[in-house]
């Protein structure tokens, strides 16, 4: 415990001050995917840290007469290695991820959705999806991120400020989802420069659309030929170096997602089952603390109560994620008894009210979409 070890340091502290200006600065030890401590954290583990902290608190002290100080006052910077990330600002957890198909949704509506403590339902919101292509340059194959024509205004011309922003300024994280789009290319089949091209690139789409980060689904790409073991991990690993602490990257648990090396895992926020239905999938990729054992198709209508004992079981099992997939219209299928479900069993009996959630797609489409390559992020 940090309190006993500097307790114990303390009468060294006070023999050894004549010394004081002798010794070393200490130094921070930093640990990158460190997940959990959530990403991008800092761990002070060298105990001359709260020794000095604690020496320099006695010398000020001298200087002003005093002569109490305690070890016990010095605030170290470290976090429990067991602790589950928090993306939420609120920090519930576990946290509810909603996957929004933007082809025919529009994705304000999973903001729609309130518990009955003033919050969003909504932890995460995935925009589902950008997809992985390729284009040939003097010769060479380079990867690009295609936004469709359904998903290019939702980010592009200044969309996100419509349909991204409104969700962030509620608390909920808006992430894009990248999938494979038949093109003989995909996340686990590139080289290592095209790997270092597209973590450019989808760093990139993350600043420009003011983005919470990117979410991973290994499908639809037809590279069955070509996939390698390195290029999934070096993905994850230099997207993560690029992007600010506070962004967030998830994975599908689908494809290739058994070459992710424990380094590269380390650099995953969460990541959710494949199988959709009403299975409870305790173990896979991530940790319990990151991971979501439960993947609900909303599509169609699930039984309230049986969400509402998946919820209760991953609340007091201490999962970290609890996840939903294509949100509908409420016209078309209105989760809201499901959500309330949920939100009861995750959060300790709270409900859900609905304040819209029938949103039409009313954003212009662009024929031809857009794509990003490595002119635009060069």
């Amino acid at each position: 415990m940090k309190s006993e070890k500097c307790r114990k340091s303390s009468g060294r502290i006070i023999k050894t001050f004549k010394n004081f200006m002798r010794m070393n600065k200490p130094q921070e030890q930093i640990t990158p995917c460190n997940n959990a401590p959530a990403k991008g954290g800092k761990s002070i583990t060298n105990l001359n840290f709260c020794v000095m902290k604690n020496l320099f608190k006695l010398s000020m002290a001298l200087f002003i007469g005093a002569a109490m100080f305690s070890c016990q006052q010095a605030e170290e910077p470290t976090m429990d290695q067991g602790q589950a990330p928090e993306t939420r600002a609120f920090g519930d957890t576990p946290v509810v991820a909603i996957y929004v198909e933007t082809n025919d949704t529009n994705p304000l509506n999973a903001g729609d959705y309130t518990m009955s403590n003033g919050k969003p339902f909504a932890g995460i919101v995935e925009l589902f999806a950008s997809n992985v292509r390729k284009r040939t340059v003097n010769g060479v194959v380079e990867p690009t991120l295609y936004l469709n024509d359904k998903m290019t205004n939702l980010l592009e011309n200044n969309g996100y400020l419509t349909y991204v922003k409104p969700l962030q300024d509620k608390g909920i994280k808006v992430l894009l989802t990248v999938l494979g789009d038949h093109q003989g290319i995909g996340v686990a089949s590139m080289n290592s420069t095209q790997t270092t091209q597209f973590a450019q690139i989808l760093a990139h789409a993350v600043a420009k659309y003011g983005l919470d980060g990117i979410g991973f689904d290994d499908e639809y790409a037809d590279d069955g030929g070509s996939t390698n073991s390195t290029s999934y991990s070096e993905i994850i690993l230099k997207l993560h170096a690029l992007m600010p602490a506070d962004k967030l990257i998830t994975v599908f648990d689908w494809g290739y997602t058994s070459s992710i090396s424990t380094e590269a895992r380390a650099c995953i926020d969460y990541a959710y089952h494949g199988y959709f239905g009403t299975g409870f999938y305790g173990s896979g990729l991530l940790e319990k603390a990151r991971w979501s054992p439960v993947s609900t198709n909303l599509g169609g209508a699930t039984n309230p109560s049986t969400l509402n004992s998946l919820a209760t079981r991953a609340k007091s099992q201490g999962y970290g994620a609890f996840m939903f997939f294509n949100l509908r219209r409420s016209s078309q299928v209105n989760p809201l008894n499901m959500f309330s479900a949920t939100a009861s069993g995750l959060y300790n009996g709270l409900t859900v009210t609905n304040a819209n959630g029938n949103r039409a797609q009313d954003w212009t489409f662009v024929p031809a979409g857009y794509e990003i390559n490595m002119d635009e992020v060069q």
